[in-house]
């Protein structure tokens, strides 16, 4: 079933790069004539990469012509409950879709972020410019396990409010502002 998930999601973000990429010519640092792939198998051998550690990187960004699009898996480590997780965030040019390969967390969105502050680029990561800050009350709190999609539209706070178990999961990322690195 994950199997056929992941299919699933990969076909989906290769029909969505090349549908938004269409151009009479390719653009500047494109991906040309080729599609862009990421096998299973690279995928599972950077989740065990990241297994020990708290931690994210990007496997592909590339320009799609009226975007750039970026490709990443993240790990969060099981938290303690009351243990340190980590605040709000919010992305000020980047959509995220989440595609939960292992694991479950307590995922909270939306709400008023307060006492922002600027947060680096997220250069390995591939996430762009945004904001750490506080949400006294989100919009939604929710439960997410292995198979489960998340779209996080940008400018939208977002956090873990509980991670039980290890949780790794591939990320979309949508910069119509191209403000993340290519690689």
């Amino acid at each position: 079933m994950a199997k056929a998930m992941l299919q699933i999601l990969a076909a989906l973000v290769v029909f969505s790069a090349a549908a938004a990429g269409q151009t009479t010519s390719p653009a500047a640092g494109s991906t040309g004539d080729s599609a862009i792939y990421i096998t299973g198998d690279q995928i599972q051998d950077k989740a065990k990469e990241l297994q020990p550690v708290t931690k994210g990187t990007a496997f592909r960004i590339v320009d799609v012509g009226n975007a750039y699009v970026g490709v990443a898996i993240q790990h969060r480590l099981k938290a303690e409950p009351g243990g340190k997780i980590g605040g709000p965030i919010l992305h000020t040019n980047v959509t995220e879709v989440y595609y939960v390969l292992t694991g479950s967390a307590t995922m909270a969105t939306g709400g008023v972020m307060t006492d922002q502050k600027a947060r680096k680029a997220g250069g390995e990561e591939g996430t762009g410019p945004g904001f750490d800050g506080t949400v006294a009350k989100p919009n939604d709190v929710r439960n997410i396990k292995a198979g489960d999609v998340v779209v996080v539209p940008r400018n939208m706070p977002h956090w873990f409010t509980a991670i039980p178990e290890d949780l790794t999961y591939l990320v979309v990322r949508i910069d119509p502002e191209k403000s993340i690195g290519l690689k």
